[in-house]
């Protein structure tokens, strides 16, 4: 629990009074198991003696076999902003940009990739339904996952597998609304209508 203190003020509070849960004991049942081990993860890797460094951008992120999903990055952060725990929040911030990032990139080198196209589809529309709008700094991410999903993804491999996330109708109309727009600017500018590959996280 020490540990835990030592990066959370709620925790600390909690243990020190006076929330209410400062009976000596902290149960949570709106929270997924899963994702409470990996904060605590990283609240533990944050008391051991290595430097702390977030990820950095992958060079080649379309080879990479295994991901972290963008959604645990995300649920883990939103623990750290309810645990008030500002320094690992800091960092899970760095993961997520990295990994939105990485996942854009992924999208624009795997166009004929099938299968890689219907994961970061999935990664990113799982990420983004996570994501709640009414904080300013999650909203911020939920924009920047739409910008890099649409000027990531191969437009044909979106109309073959948009189905894919036909259960996420948030991130399906915003993706809609961020292809309107690009197609509204080119129209615009009488360009023909391209996807670019932005820069890092």
């Amino acid at each position: 629990m020490s540990v835990i203190k030592q990066h959370s003020e709620y925790f600390d509070t909690c243990i020190n009074k006076p929330f209410a849960e400062a009976d000596g004991v902290v149960q949570f049942d709106d929270i997924e198991p899963r994702y409470m081990a990996f904060y605590l993860g990283v609240a533990y890797s944050y008391s051991s003696i290595l430097p702390h460094t977030p990820p950095a951008p992958s060079e080649n992120p379309e080879a990479k076999a295994v991901r972290t999903p963008l959604r645990d990055f995300i649920e883990v952060y939103k623990l750290c902003d309810r645990f008030m725990s500002a320094q690992m929040g800091d960092f899970m911030l760095k993961c997520i940009r990295t990994s939105i990032g990485d996942g854009h990139r992924a999208l624009f080198r795997s166009a004929a990739d099938k299968d890689q196209q219907k994961a970061l589809m999935r990664d990113f529309a799982d990420g983004y339904e996570a994501l709640e709008q009414g904080h300013a700094v999650q909203r911020e991410l939920s924009e920047r996952i739409i910008e890099y999903f649409v000027e990531g993804v191969s437009y044909d491999a979106w109309d073959e597998y948009m189905e894919e996330v036909m259960n996420r109708p948030m991130f399906v109309a915003q993706v809609s609304k961020g292809f309107a727009r690009k197609l509204a600017e080119a129209l615009a500018a009488r360009h023909k209508v391209k996807r670019k590959e932005l820069g890092g996280p």
